[in-house]
């Protein structure tokens, strides 16, 4: 039987810190929700990291352990490594920015696991019972975990399409409406960490097309659905009901982002080996004739005629052109 290979322990354990963060914060009456996920999910990727450490130096622990001291008490250099020991003896291993550093991640991954830390390192010193706070933690949350699932499948090839890796919007948990708060009327501790984030989602917005994101804006839509399952919306003339606005242009918006220039400029930033040559035109008519419009549809100036037709994509066609090019690291 063949020896399991290290670098698998640690993806194991990085694994279960994931599920355990996504099942403590979808609790759904739990006061530490957002430091716990920040704690688990720092210890997720700090696992994945020295994993991808492990698996790329062929499981040899020494690429992981933090070097301890390399000289003898006459100063002359050590030729073997030892690794810098803790108090009760055993090695250290490197700290999550070492790894990262080792792995060298998309540059926005890296912000989005930085902010993670931030949120963790700052969660002993304070409580959190601010809306904007939970509202920030749970964008970057969905953003880490889309990424997590990501780097799994390209650093490992791993599916973890058998779990469920999603946050439940706030608005399962209180009943209220997120409303515009002052920073002056908030701790000094979150207002510091609010103005952080602030700063860096300026620096790197949300784009959806992006495997990667510091954060991913959440909003609340009703959209039409045949399935039975889905949540039942009456119509009423009650001048007292709640007014709700239903849009097409938002729908579509939504699902289909992507114009063609969006897409070829998307496409440059993702691929080292693009090119918009014939072979991009013939997979891109491969995908627009697809049934069900799940990688693009049509939007027509006349709709009588159907004349004058503008095509926009849906950025599920990245994972049907990440087949056909190399995606950059």
């Amino acid at each position: 039987m063949a020896k399991r290979q290290k670098y698998k322990n640690l993806l194991d354990k990085s694994l279960a810190a994931a599920v355990s963060a996504i099942e403590i914060y979808n609790k759904p009456d739990f006061h530490y929700r957002e430091e716990t996920f920040a704690i688990l999910m720092v210890n997720a990727w700090e696992l994945l990291l020295k994993a991808k450490v492990l698996k790329d130096n062929k499981n040899v622990l020494k690429s992981i352990y933090k070097p301890g001291k390399t000289r003898t008490k006459d100063n002359k250099v050590l030729k073997r490594f030892f690794p810098a020991t803790n108090r009760s003896g055993n090695p250290q291993t490197i700290d999550i920015y070492t790894a990262l550093d080792k792995t060298n991640p998309d540059k926005i991954l890296r912000e989005n696991i930085e902010l993670l830390v931030e949120i963790r390192d700052n969660a002993v010193h304070f409580t959190n019972d601010d809306k904007s706070f939970s509202k920030k933690v749970l964008e970057i949350g969905t953003a880490t975990l889309r990424s997590y699932v990501a780097i799994n499948r390209d650093w490992f090839e791993e599916d973890l399409s058998r779990y469920n890796f999603y946050l439940m919007p706030l608005s399962f948990f209180h009943p209220f409406e997120f409303e515009s708060h002052s920073l002056n009327k908030i701790p000094i501790q979150i207002k510091n960490i609010l103005s952080f984030i602030k700063r860096k989602e300026k620096k790197y917005p949300s784009d959806e097309s992006k495997t990667h994101n510091i954060g991913l804006a959440l909003e609340t839509k009703f959209v039409k659905s045949n399935s039975t399952s889905a949540m039942s919306v009456r119509y009423t003339d009650d001048p007292k009901a709640v007014p709700v606005k239903v849009e097409e242009d938002n729908v579509f918006q939504t699902k289909y982002p992507l114009s063609f220039k969006k897409l070829q400029e998307t496409c440059k930033e993702r691929y080292i080996d693009f090119k918009p040559n014939p072979k991009f035109h013939a997979i891109k008519r491969t995908l627009e004739s697809i049934g069900g419009y799940k990688y693009a549809r049509p939007r027509y100036l006349d709709l009588d005629t159907k004349k004058n037709k503008k095509m926009y994509y849906s950025p599920e066609i990245f994972k049907e052109l990440d087949k056909y090019y190399q995606k950059k690291t």
